[in-house]
């Protein structure tokens, strides 16, 4: 493809062993794959029962609230009328202006509420019309006309066409637009703290120990802070644009899958970052990257991938040349980068580190959480320079 190339970064099988080293081998030096470190009981649980879903994001609301109000847990309970008890809380949604790129920026996106029960439903239920497209047209694909997939998949839409998240949306909503939750063309994007029950299932621990990483903070070391800790739930095509973090981050796929684009600190020239008056200053104002490679099958379905990668292939290359071409036109010192383009299934997570810009795109409806933890003394006195304001 012309213009610009991306690779793939290091990856490993599951946990990282003892020999790998993590710290020296990985940590700082770029993004790292880890492959299938899930149990798949648990992917299965978090794709095909939307109840437990919903319960335990209720659940983690609920402590969360107990926690700010400073209450007892036993006497909190003790106070909770039966009413109070059935009522769903709701919880806080963004909702993208243009329906597609959302940073937690009244510039970018709008707050609605809606309970758990409407998110998972949206998402595992009752999954909103995936995103597909021709090389000069957006079609909205019926999920009823899909066939059933994996369990770890079970939001993955099939289509005869390529999947295209972050094509236009022709139900893109104005500024002055209300929102309604339940309006099937909305994408949404819901953070909260991670449920208790399924930092336990993860086993993170065990994760943060294979990464050689602290248990407690120090003036030397940051352990990282489950308090911190983050489930992120979204519909196909929903975009984080690129930017930046402070921190050390993995991100592990519970449901559907994602794609990351990643830069290292040393392009960040050329990656148009905003000025902290038109737009957050960790953020650029760069859209559309993840589109502009093509997709990869993961399927172990070989001879079906080749049929599909045979009948794909010309319009494919046509549609990622025109994505890439409008990329280069707008933004043309993205030439001048060296990328990286991981795309994460159900099991798999990624390490990124900070100071590395990444765009990240559901592209199916999708639920994930992030592990972040602080640089320690010693990385602070060599950050990017970009990160030192």
């Amino acid at each position: 493809m012309p213009g610009i190339t991306a690779s793939v970064p290091a990856g490993v099988q599951g946990l990282p062993q003892p020999s790998d080293n993590f710290s020296r081998r990985f940590r700082n030096r770029g993004p790292l794959i880890l492959r299938q470190i899930i149990d798949p009981k648990v992917l299965n649980q978090w794709a095909q029962d939307p109840e437990h879903v919903a319960q335990a994001l209720n659940n983690s609301v609920q402590e969360q609230k107990q926690k700010e109000e400073g209450f007892d847990a036993a006497v909190s309970l003790l106070s909770i009328t039966e009413s109070e008890t059935l009522r769903e809380p709701l919880l806080p949604v963004m909702v993208a202006e243009d329906t597609k790129n959302f940073m937690d920026n009244p510039q970018f996106t709008k707050k609605i509420a809606m309970t758990a029960r409407e998110i998972v439903t949206r998402v595992l239920v009752r999954p909103s019309s995936s995103i597909s497209c021709d090389a000069g047209s957006d079609i909205y694909a019926d999920n009823n006309s899909t066939k059933e997939t994996s369990a770890q998949t079970a939001v993955t839409t099939t289509s005869s066409v390529c999947i295209c998240p972050l094509c236009e949306n022709n139900h893109a909503l104005d500024s002055d637009s209300d929102l309604d939750p339940h309006d099937s063309f909305i994408r949404f994007y819901y953070r909260g703290h991670v449920p208790p029950s399924l930092y336990t299932a993860l086993q993170i621990p065990a994760l943060l120990d294979s990464l050689s990483l602290p248990s407690d903070t120090t003036p030397f070391a940051s352990a990282p802070n489950k308090s911190l800790m983050r489930i992120w739930i979204s519909l196909a095509g929903a975009t984080t644009p690129l930017h930046y973090d402070r921190c050390h981050g993995i991100l592990m796929q519970l449901v559907g899958r994602k794609r990351f684009v990643v830069f290292s600190h040393e392009d960040t020239n050329n990656l148009y970052a905003y000025d902290s008056i038109a737009g957050p200053g960790h953020a650029s104002k760069v859209r559309g990257l993840g589109h502009c490679f093509p997709f990869v099958s993961s399927s172990s379905d070989k001879a079906q991938e080749l049929y599909q990668q045979q009948q794909q292939q010309q319009q494919e290359r046509k549609h990622l040349d025109e994505n890439l071409s409008e990329v280069l036109e707008r933004w043309p010192k993205i030439k001048y980068t060296d990328p990286w383009v991981i795309d994460l299934e159900p099991g798999d997570a990624l390490y990124t580190p900070p100071g590395f810009w990444h765009e990240v795109t559901s592209v199916d409806n999708s639920i994930s959480i992030t592990v972040p933890w602080d640089m320690d003394a010693s990385e602070l006195e060599h950050v990017p320079r970009h990160m030192a304001f």
